[in-house]
């Protein structure tokens, strides 16, 4: 967040004395929170998850609430016989608050290879937002940075390929379209601060709680087993890119993009529908002819074949896929599949920049 800090004064050029310098330290809880100890810290997040005073914990554990207090602020520890009581007092496995821990942060909480919720989804993707630094090489990868997930939780990705939760706050809202591109309704989750569990999609609040009332979130079940450490990298699947598919009929290109395209799958799936549509995808498939023209139902289904068409022709560079356009694609993000392309070849005769932007019929 300090790093988050200076790059937004820096990018926007201001300084101390400006009001719209933003402080690297303040006032925000974030703050006192990070120059606590882990063990202080989960103390706070399990105490207030579990809703509890110091009062009540203190009796549970058979101490006095100031010595709860202590401990929440890193200013003593406890005993082993204390540690034990306040496990099974947090619902939380004794493990978890064993002294090698202490000082150890619960990376396990906060690095995820996908979403935690009890019902992932196929996750949207965002950006930033505007005032966001260029944080990528690749503006079409910033445009994608953000991994949305339909519980309302927002990821971004580490360099090893986990799941990092954004910072209660920073999340971007999502678009009409990203939630269209979900495939579900959206989940409502109202902004969260630190003073509420996080990240929210390991935090499932109780059912039936209203605005802010003091209810006991359900303890998450990775916290009931003893801590794992984590892999270097997360499991990936291999993504296995068929060769394009020439001279074939609709059916055989659905078929065969199936293999590898999550939005082809869902439609050689779904029933048939009728041809055509209110939106029109214009592409010229080779220099010096005409325009040629399809037309889709849907916006989203413009820019889903447009991204086939730009993966397509990227399969004909030479050496191997752009690994960008690749993570692109396979995570759904059609219109900054085809920005890709275009970083790529600027100068391309195959696509122009106005032909890659989906239109209505009417306004054809």
């Amino acid at each position: 967040m300090a790093e988050h800090a200076f790059s937004y004064n820096e990018l926007h050029e201001v300084w101390e004395d400006d009001p719209d310098h933003v402080e690297p330290q303040g006032e925000h809880p974030v703050w006192a929170l990070l120059e606590l100890s882990p063990l202080a810290r989960r103390l706070r997040l399990w105490q207030e998850a579990a809703a509890k005073t110091a009062v009540s914990l203190g009796g549970d554990v058979g101490v006095g609430a100031h010595q709860i207090g202590h401990w929440a602020a890193g200013r003593s520890r406890p005993g082993d016989r204390e540690r034990e009581a306040l496990a099974g007092a947090l619902g939380v496995h004794p493990a978890w608050l064993h002294a090698s821990r202490d000082e150890q942060p619960d990376v396990q909480l906060y690095r995820f290879a996908s979403c935690p919720c009890e019902k992932p989804t196929a996750m949207a993707r965002l950006g930033l937002g505007r005032e966001e630094p260029d944080w990528y090489d690749s503006p079409a990868e910033q445009a994608a940075a953000v991994h949305w997930c339909g519980c309302g939780q927002s990821w971004v990705k580490d360099a090893a390929g986990w799941l990092l939760p954004l910072p209660p706050g920073e999340e971007p809202a999502p678009s009409y379209g990203d939630r269209v591109d979900l495939g579900h309704p959206l989940s409502p989750s109202p902004s969260v601060t630190l003073d509420e569990p996080w990240p929210r999609a390991l935090w499932q609040p109780p059912a039936g709680r209203k605005g802010r009332a003091r209810t006991a979130y359900r303890v998450p079940e990775l916290l009931t087993r003893k801590p794992q450490p984590l892999p270097v990298r997360p499991d990936v699947a291999r993504v296995v890119v068929p060769e394009p598919v020439w001279g074939a009929g609709s059916a055989e290109r659905l078929a065969a993009n199936a293999s590898w395209c999550r939005t082809c799958r869902a439609l050689a799936d779904a029933p048939k529908g009728a041809a055509g549509g209110p939106w029109v995808l214009l592409h010229r498939s080779e220099p010096e002819r005409e325009l040629s023209t399809w037309t889709y139902p849907t916006e989203k289904d413009a820019l889903h074949h447009g991204a086939h068409l730009a993966m397509t022709y990227l399969q004909l560079d030479d050496g191997p896929l752009d690994p960008v356009a690749l993570d692109l694609f396979t995570g759904q993000a059609h219109a900054q599949v085809i920005d890709r392309f275009l970083e790529l070849h600027p100068e391309t005769t195959q696509f122009e920049v106005a032909e890659l932007v989906p239109m209505r019929a009417d306004e054809f």
